[in-house]
């Protein structure tokens, strides 16, 4: 993939359109290792935490490497998810397949419709279609968008969500996985969703939480923050100010979840950074993300992200 030249910007809040800010964090790309160093502020005004200055949207190819983890699986689908790995991997999709299924009525002789923003390998699409949801997904990343809309036989928009055009009204659902914290305009993307949503339909977003207490505990190792490629980071009242501001009534459900891999990866990016051996480092990660590891962990971590906020921060909202 040819990489387009690195062209950075100043911008303002994307949440209040203020310009006042105070450094929060500054530091390296831990995940995929694209040379840099990329700087999070706060706004002083609405307190988002947002990257400023950023890579534009032009060249945030060059952050996406052909190896980034959301990609793989685009061609096999959920066939090439074998052994324990792919029966969690069914396991999670059923679990979000029954959320989305349940939230919004079939009304008769009508298919329900469904996009994916962000669908990567598009195995959530995969999972939704055969539940007889007709679906279509929107991902920046040609090569995948080229393998899931083959795959699966479906329209999907190859391309950043800010240059997609839809009819008013036309989804039932929309998704966006771990997706609204890499847009460079998160707000002009809610009024979009909220546009084409028909009146009824339901939004679905996760978003790492900036106010977890994996995010206190880990500091600037937290995984959730992934410079350069997230352009702002959501704590549950920065989530709630642009969804009422995009003209979405109050969240339906509000979840915690996610802060066992999250930890696994600060954990990784904290051991990377020269504090044990590359050697030791792998050996402690095969440990940790043993099955029996994850169900001793499970219970007192779930417990955390319910008392106290997961790394994930999941809202449903019509």
């Amino acid at each position: 993939m040819q990489q387009k030249p690195e062209v950075f910007e100043q911008t303002d809040c994307p949440l209040c359109g203020g310009s006042a800010y105070r450094v929060f964090l500054r530091g390296p790309d831990l995940f995929m290792h694209v040379p840099g160093l990329f700087q999070l502020v706060r706004c002083t005004n609405c307190r988002l935490i947002y990257q400023n200055p950023r890579p534009s949207l032009s060249s945030m190819s060059r952050y996406y490497p052909d190896r980034y983890g959301a990609y793989e699986s685009a061609e096999t689908g959920l066939r090439g998810r074998i052994g324990l790995s792919g029966a969690l991997t069914r396991r999670a999709l059923g679990m979000r397949c029954r959320l989305i299924d349940h939230t919004i009525d079939t009304t008769p002789g009508n298919t329900r419709r469904l996009l994916d923003i962000g669908c990567a390998s598009g195995l959530f699409l995969e999972a939704m279609q055969q539940q007889g949801w007709r679906v279509e997904g929107v991902e920046p990343d040609v090569a995948s968008a080229r393998g899931v809309s083959e795959r699966l036989g479906i329209v999907v928009f190859a391309g950043p969500f800010e240059h997609a055009s839809y009819p008013t009204g036309h989804f039932d659902a929309i998704t966006l996985w771990d997706v609204l914290e890499h847009l460079h305009n998160p707000m002009a993307s809610l009024h979009e969703i909220r546009r084409i949503l028909r009146p009824g339909g339901a939004l679905f977003i996760r978003v790492p939480n900036a106010a977890s207490y994996g995010a206190r505990i880990c500091g600037r190792y937290w995984s959730g923050y992934d410079l350069p490629r997230h352009m702002s980071l959501f704590t549950p009242y920065t989530l709630a100010q642009a969804l009422a501001q995009a003209g979405f009534r109050q969240a339906v459900r509000r979840y915690s979840s996610g802060s066992y891999i999250a930890a696994l990866h600060s954990l990784r990016f904290g051991m990377d950074d020269g504090r044990v051996s590359a050697k030791r480092a792998a050996a402690i990660q095969r440990v940790l993300i043993h099955p029996l590891f994850r169900a001793i962990a499970w219970l007192p971590l779930r417990l955390a992200d319910l008392l106290a906020g997961g790394s994930n921060l999941e809202v449903l909202v019509r």
